[in-house]
């Protein structure tokens, strides 16, 4: 006996986008390079008091709070839920929007920083971003589009 209900594909029956996975993966790794500014930054927090302008704690919490947007966005992208979209663009965003605050008013201006290859390489990762997440094949995984 056949179910009236359609036959819509589950998120595990539908197939992960070579770009999500790649982005999910990408995501996972910026969660894991603040993991390590995390307790990098606990277990040499005299040290860096000496040196940096700021509290250490600074490093420690910028350090907590990336790791966990990044930990929940690459968990969302790799199930494919549809909120995860929205919220990988504004956290691209938003972790951007934060670099450059903490380099421009934070990091001390070395002689030889190259300003415009952080700008080129942050406009270029914000495009891939922009790209992976709303492409065709993205869309229907993330239940954007119903066709296959």
């Amino acid at each position: 006996m056949e179910s009236d209900q359609p036959k819509t594909p589950t998120v595990a029956a539908r197939r992960r986008p070579t770009g999500v996975t790649l982005l999910a993966i990408g995501v996972l790794t910026f969660a894991g390079i603040n993991l390590l500014r995390l307790v990098g930054s606990l277990q040499q927090r005299e040290f860096l008091a000496g040196l940096l302008p700021i509290s250490p704690f600074y490093l420690s919490i910028s350090g907590l709070v990336w790791l966990v947007v990044g930990c929940i966005l690459a968990w969302g992208l790799w199930l494919g839920r549809r909120w995860a979209v929205r919220a990988t663009l504004v956290g691209a965003l938003a972790y951007s929007l934060y670099y450059w605050i903490d380099r421009l008013l934070l990091a001390a201006e070395k002689p030889g920083y190259n300003w415009l290859f952080s700008l080129v390489t942050n406009l270029l990762l914000l495009g891939i971003v922009f790209w992976v997440l709303n492409n065709r094949k993205a869309k229907i995984f993330f239940g954007e589009l119903n066709d296959r």
